[in-house]
């Protein structure tokens, strides 16, 4: 994982981005942040330029709206092809959304509240788990022995 990387947002909905904008703003992490309307861009972009990205946050309704073809060449992979978190998120309940993205290797699913306090308080906590967490391969044997004992 690229914790220096870009954060990438992938929403179509103007107001929404800009909620993004302003938290990613305030919360002020060197990350860039790159935004984009749908995955297919977002993959497209990513692989073309070869951006190794810190973290990918999604639009779930997104998935409704996309092929069968795109979805399966592009979000069965991504986390990996990109060795990074995939996190989806979404303004409103739908069961089906729970369902269809744990289908697909994510690593989070989560509902965007209304209130922006809230929705800054969510991001970045979310950043500081991505941040803090390490791979296997960074942790050292004694670590590694440790936290298998427990």
């Amino acid at each position: 994982m690229n914790k220096k990387g870009p954060i990438v947002v992938i929403e179509n909905k103007q107001e929404d981005r800009k909620l993004f904008i302003e938290v990613f703003s305030e919360l002020n992490y060197p990350n860039q942040t790159i935004y984009f309307n749908n995955v297919d861009t977002a993959c497209t972009y990513l692989l073309r330029h070869k951006v190794k990205p810190f973290l990918v946050f999604a639009d779930i309704v997104l998935l409704n709206v996309m092929n069968n073809k795109i979805i399966e060449t592009t979000l069965d992979n991504v986390g990996t092809m990109f060795n990074c978190p995939y996190l989806f998120f979404t303004t409103f309940f739908e069961q089906s959304f729970v369902i269809d993205p744990y289908s697909i290797p994510t690593q989070s699913y989560f509902i965007k509240p209304y209130g922006y306090t809230k929705f800054k308080q969510i991001i970045k906590t979310i950043i500081e788990y991505w941040l803090e967490s390490k791979t296997i391969t960074q942790l050292n044997k004694k670590q590694i022995k440790a936290s298998l004992d427990n």
